[in-house]
């Protein structure tokens, strides 16, 4: 994923490489002022998987150039809320992205308090600039009405989901 990251041979990440690694390792959970009244604290992580074929999931179909790393989600059990899912990405060439010219061209609002927990650059909500396609609800496995995701002005990517239940049969088939 780094050397993917990496634009035309330079060895500049958009947000700089410190706030990439603390992705790679941290869920950043969330605060009550960015998910609404969801407050689940950071965590490290013990595995992260990100992949771009993935990131297509959350892309736009006009947007579908671009390369999103998004990782699996990372579930918090048994909340007040559900059972939550919590992502992180990363955009190659973000400053260059269709998704940024999107934003900037539907006059998205920037968040008025909240900023990305990697950088310190403020976020976009893709939820309100009406960006979030529905094959992001199906590859995270959540609900289509309960999915909420940022990108920051550095390309970094944050979000949450309230995660279908899985049957009895398909838990009893992942311990085998």
């Amino acid at each position: 994923m780094t050397s993917g990251l990496q634009s035309s041979g330079s060895h500049s990440v958009d947000g700089n490489w410190r706030a990439l690694g603390k992705m790679l390792i941290y869920c950043s959970g969330c605060s009550k002022g960015l998910f609404n009244s969801v407050n689940v604290p950071g965590h490290f992580v013990h595995r992260t998987r990100f992949s771009k074929t993935s990131g297509k999931s959350f892309l736009l179909p006009q947007c579908r150039t671009d390369v999103l790393y998004i990782s699996d989600p990372c579930e918090h059990l048994d909340q007040e809320e559900g059972d939550l899912g919590f992502f992180r990405g990363v955009f190659k060439s973000f400053s260059i992205s269709r998704v940024k010219k999107m934003l900037i061209d539907r006059e998205a609002k920037l968040h008025p308090t909240e900023v990305c927990p990697y950088c310190k650059a403020k976020l976009w909500s893709m939820v309100q600039a009406n960006m979030v396609p529905s094959s992001a609800w199906s590859r995270l496995g959540a609900y289509d009405d309960c999915i909420e995701y940022y990108v920051c002005l550095n390309g970094h990517i944050l979000g949450f989901c309230t995660l279908l239940p899985l049957s009895d049969s398909e838990e009893a088939s992942e311990l085998y």
